[in-house]
């Protein structure tokens, strides 16, 4: 048996995803090293993977993660064609303390220091408000209790997903009328529209006149199924 001590520069921790940033990492987005554009945010209550745990849960912290490439989860700053980082001397800690040899220093960092928005859109920027405002108005629906029981869920519950994801997304669309904001930039100050969130769970959607419509669709499978 071989005894791996160092990076083979295989590619695969890139392409399972970029990293969570953490509070070390925010100096790096100071010096414009790391655009925000080139983040997502995931909200508190999403469902993710957890390293720990082994298991898709609840975040319970908001994470600020790189983004994919091309609706995959491989790090936007991946260069597969090359195999290399193209952000290596200025690569988050995460990524400076993977050895996907020996996982210890990477799990005692999950969780712990991590960047949120507020962090990074500091007092003064009208945007602010407006993160405060729609995590308020907004926050991350019980997703994995809607997992579990979505098989079942009533009409009733269903119309008021509709409403509250219709609402959220009109919200958005005020905010990028009135700040000229990307895409790329909507998913860092808002994260994912909760429309998206639901998708993951068996539901798909359809635009009307009067909004988007849910319907779940039997034949898909939840996280958790």
């Amino acid at each position: 048996m071989t005894y791996q001590n160092e990076c083979k520069r295989c590619g695969t921790c890139c392409e399972k995803g970029g990293p969570a940033l953490h509070i070390q990492d925010l100096s790096l987005i100071e010096k414009g090293f790391l655009p925000f554009e080139q983040f997502i945010t995931i909200r508190i209550g999403e469902l993710a993977h957890d390293p720990v745990l082994n298991s898709i849960e609840p975040v319970k912290t908001e994470l600020i993660k790189i983004r994919g490439i091309k609706g995959s989860w491989a790090c936007i700053f991946y260069d597969k064609v090359r195999n290399r980082c193209t952000i290596y001397d200025h690569r988050p800690l995460a990524c400076k303390v993977l050895k996907c040899w020996d996982t210890d220093d990477i799990l005692g960092l999950a969780g712990k220091d991590l960047l949120s928005r507020l962090d990074i859109v500091k007092e003064g920027n009208p945007l602010r408000k407006l993160v405060i405002e729609h995590e308020e108005l907004f926050p991350c629906p019980d997703l994995k209790t809607i997992s579990r029981t979505v098989s079942r869920s009533s009409n009733k519950t269903v119309k008021k997903l509709e409403r509250i994801i219709n609402k959220d997304l009109a919200y958005r669309i005020r905010a990028i009328d009135e700040f000229n904001l990307s895409v790329a930039q909507e998913m860092f100050y808002f994260g994912r529209p909760l429309f998206q969130l639901l998708t993951s769970l068996g539901f798909t959607t359809r635009e009307t006149s009067s909004g988007i419509k849910l319907r779940f669709s039997q034949s898909s499978k939840s996280l958790y199924n």
